[in-house]
């Protein structure tokens, strides 16, 4: 990127920016006291996740930062090689040797001594793809076999490859920011009614195929038919949130983070939050990610170029709709799914796929914005000639008057 591209860079908005900023500074506070405990049983050092964690945020702002240097004409440029990297990242965790299997799921790729999510790389693939579909070929979407049907495609191979690991959570994620950036981006209406009377059917034949899904699935709604078995971990996260009240214990004072809820410091970050925060930590979580939420869709809706568009929409909504996804489930309002809070859950794979995110909002609002303060500033250099002869000319007319 050359210095003339530097010079006409908008900064980074300060809404999206701050919202960041904030949810890591409540990250930190949140992962330094529900980590203590475990670390010292696990690592024998009470420091060792929050360390890991201090330096995972740094790394991701910076790539959040680069990405939105980067211009938006590349990522339309590079959609197809993305989403093919993706894909074969997709496929080799499952390949023996390669994926990493945790607590019976197989999602972690093991490269050069460091293990990734491969479905982090493969949430923005997808995005970038279908805003460059769309943007690039709108007069194929009312036609379903040349419009619809290839970005269906890539959405089918997708959620096999993570029903497959499996992460259902994952796979229900991009099934819903696809639709949306459908119906945004001009798909037919009748297309998408005919897709969901055919995908919804399917999705509940897929639930019930194994029993084990099923009572996830619906152990969310009578928990203590299985207090120590399915519904354990709900049970733990809704006594956590009653037992903060408004105002919460304090800091550092919660008892469900002691060995009682599994996964509190990702998965269940938010009832700890709950309990040590109080209703008003959680009010304030809400409203932060309102505002990130509501601040994307706004640049989405000033944003005339399609791609563009739908490349901040599809982010946007996979941040907010990750974030419904893990409170909903961790309040007892949704079936319990592996679903980190955006900004907040430990886990660098995750944290680094949500700065990739945000950072291709950023890209196109960074870029967009100089290009609309360079076209002002032209718009001005040029006015000046013609206010110049104005001036003249009203000073000969003027002086022709005087005589």
């Amino acid at each position: 990127m050359s210095g003339k591209t530097d010079a006409r860079l908008a900064p980074p908005d300060p809404i999206l920016t701050g919202c960041v900023l904030a949810l890591l500074a409540f990250s930190v506070l949140m992962v330094y006291s529900t980590s203590i405990s475990v670390a010292e049983v696990r690592y024998n050092d009470p420091l060792r996740i929050i360390s890991h964690w201090l330096i995972y945020i740094p790394v991701g702002l910076v790539i959040m930062w680069f990405m939105s240097r980067i211009e938006v004409t590349w990522w339309r440029a590079i959609a197809l090689p993305v989403l093919a990297v993706a894909i074969v990242m997709m496929v080799a965790v499952l390949v023996p040797g390669l994926g990493r299997e945790i607590n019976g799921a197989q999602r972690w790729l093991s490269l050069l001594g460091l293990t990734l999510q491969p479905v982090e790389i493969l949430k923005p693939a997808v995005i970038i793809y279908m805003a460059y579909y769309m943007g690039s070929f709108p007069e194929r979407l009312s036609t379903f076999s040349s419009g619809l049907a290839p970005m269906l495609v890539v959405l089918m191979v997708s959620l096999l490859l993570l029903v497959l690991q499996p992460d259902f959570g994952s796979a229900a994620l991009l099934s819903a920011v696809s639709f949306c950036m459908w119906f945004v981006g001009g798909v037919p209406i009748r297309h998408l009614l005919l897709l969901l009377s055919t995908f919804i059917p399917l999705a509940v034949v897929v639930m019930i195929a194994e029993p084990y899904r099923m009572q996830r699935l619906t152990s969310f709604l009578e928990p203590w038919n299985d207090p120590y078995g399915s519904g354990y971990q709900l049970i733990q996260s809704m006594i956590a949130f009653g037992s903060g009240g408004l105002f919460g214990t304090g800091v550092g004072q919660g008892v469900q983070k002691l060995f009682y809820l599994p996964e509190v410091f990702t998965d269940f970050i938010s009832a700890s939050i709950g309990e040590e925060l109080g209703l008003l930590g959680i009010l304030s979580l809400i409203t932060l990610f309102g505002l990130m939420l509501g601040r994307g869709i706004w640049l989405a809706i000033h944003t005339q170029e399609m791609f563009s568009r739908l490349l901040i929409l599809g982010c946007i909504m996979i941040l907010g709709v990750a974030f419904i996804i893990n409170l909903g489930a961790a309040m007892g309002l949704l079936p319990t799914k592996g679903m980190p809070m955006p900004f907040v859950s430990y886990g660098g794979s995750a944290l680094i796929g949500e700065c990739v995110l945000l950072g291709l909002v950023l890209s196109v609002q960074r870029h967009q914005g100089g290009n609309k303060r360079l076209q002002k500033r032209v718009q001005g250099d040029s006015s000046k000639p013609a206010k110049k002869a104005r001036t003249m000319r009203s000073s000969d007319d003027a002086m022709e008057q005087q005589f």
